[in-house]
């Protein structure tokens, strides 16, 4: 299982069910909604796909070929704004 870490200058906080990322370097903020938020907090806790795949079926009632495309996606983006890595 590949372990995902938050790149320095990056600032998060939850605000309600929502996450928001602050970027120091480039004075970005980023807002996740409540599924990237599930899904960006169980990748900081080191959850497996396995684990978070699961979550989002239970919680949303999505398909679990949906949610392992969904996490697939987010993380590409994720790491395309440099804030995984």
């Amino acid at each position: 299982m590949k372990k995902y870490r938050l790149n320095k200058g990056f600032i998060t906080q939850k605000v309600g069910s929502k996450t928001t990322v602050f970027s120091g370097e480039d004075s970005i903020l980023y807002t996740f909604n409540n599924t990237a938020s599930f899904i960006f907090n169980g990748l900081k806790l080191g959850w497996e796909k396995s684990k978070i795949i699961q979550g989002l079926v239970e919680k949303y009632g999505v398909k679990r070929t949906t949610a392992a495309s969904d996490i697939e996606d987010f993380i590409k983006q994720l790491k395309t704004k440099k804030i995984l890595s």
